[in-house]
């Protein structure tokens, strides 16, 4: 249970640091497409950092990755909770969000190499972005929107002595390129459409908070609300993700699907009480695509850690993305709703191209089955 409760805590904390910062960034004054700015600056930097350090634990092991990692992240929580106008927030993220890119290929790839079910780690994952959102919005509304901050930095540090009682027999030194294309080709059909989905739905993440607020008014109460729409999704990951067996083949696609329909409904949600539903379909959709990743990358590629953080990668790369198409695709609209059409429009492309990748590389059936 090391891996997940760590696999639980590090979410609880990213997520608690996530929730609020588009909220604090407009009270600090910035336009959206500002907060998609300082949103998109965390991406870049666990982008790089994910890669980085995915690929130096295949080549020195994964154990020095995991807790330096964890360490570092509690001191980049911390640094949040002093940001006082736009560029010490956006400071304070790109620390953060490179900090909190040492660590998760490495916890990943232990867990896949020493026997763990995946889909209990993964689901614990889950469970702790939920406690994480729901908590850090109770947090923030008894005391400050920045508390919740301090609050992640704790749920880090708790977890650097479980992490220092982790057996690391079976670690591994393997010789990985700086650049790996063939890993990179090894999993397109996966990295590829992920991209682009999660570009979309990025573009709707940046300004969500600000969103849910504007269908029922403001007030601290709503702080709460938020953690609980968003810990709805998560919880409900944590149930689909556990009971989950079927094929990547299966899981992938079907996911896209349900996404498409997802996104178009919240454009008919008028209030927060009608968003709830939503996000259960939401958390089944991405558990789907995310679980389909998982088991395909595990499955057909030595270099796990390498090649998971490049999944991490692509998913900062469209959080980049997204965040700077949905700020500015509402400075041009004016609409909240702009992004949710467009996320459903770039689902459908990515659900196509999944297929094509498929039949370009020649992955039937018969290869897709251990994954």
């Amino acid at each position: 249970m090391k891996a997940e409760s760590i696999n639980m805590l590090s979410n609880a904390a990213i997520f608690s640091s996530l929730l609020l910062i588009s909220l604090i960034a407009e009270d600090f004054g910035a336009s959206p497409s500002e907060i998609g700015l300082i949103v998109a600056a965390y991406s870049i930097a666990n982008f790089a950092s994910s890669y980085i350090f995915g690929r130096l634990s295949d080549i020195h092991g994964r154990r020095f990755f995991l807790i330096s990692g964890l360490a570092i992240s509690a001191i980049a929580c911390t640094t949040q909770y002093f940001a006082y106008d736009t560029f010490t927030l956006l400071i304070a993220r790109i620390f953060t969000g490179f900090a909190s890119g040492i660590f998760p290929a490495a916890l990943l790839a232990y867990a896949y190499e020493s026997k763990h079910r995946m889909n209990k780690f993964l689901a614990w994952g889950s469970g702790g972005w939920g406690f994480g959102t729901v908590i850090g919005g109770v947090v923030a509304t008894v005391f400050t929107m920045h508390t919740p901050f301090l609050f992640s930095a704790v749920l880090m540090v708790l977890a650097v002595p479980i992490a220092l009682r982790m057996p690391f027999t079976k670690d591994v030194n393997m010789s990985v390129p700086l650049f790996p294309v063939k890993i990179i080709k090894r999993n397109i059909s996966v990295y590829a459409p992920v991209l682009v989905r999660h570009t979309g739905a990025c573009a709707i993440w940046v300004m969500y908070p600000i969103f849910i607020r504007g269908l029922d008014g403001s007030g601290t109460a709503l702080l709460f609300w938020i953690g609980v729409v968003y810990g709805i999704n998560s919880f409900t990951q944590f149930i689909v993700i556990s009971r989950l067996k079927r094929k990547s083949s299966v899981l992938i696609p079907l996911g896209l699907a349900l996404s498409i329909g997802t996104f178009i409904s919240f454009t008919f949600c008028d209030s927060i009480w009608l968003l709830m539903p939503t996000q259960v379909v939401l958390a089944a959709a991405w558990a789907l695509i995310y679980v389909g990743s998982i088991k395909f990358i595990m499955a057909h590629n030595e270099e796990r850690a390498t090649a998971a953080g490049f999944l991490n990668s692509v998913l900062q790369m469209s959080a980049i993305l997204g965040s700077i198409i949905g700020g500015l695709i509402i400075d041009w609209t004016g609409s909240l709703l702009a992004p949710m059409w467009l996320a459903a429009g770039m689902t459908l492309v990515s659900l196509i191209m999944y297929y094509g990748l498929i039949r370009y590389q020649g992955l039937g059936k018969k290869r897709l089955v251990s994954a």
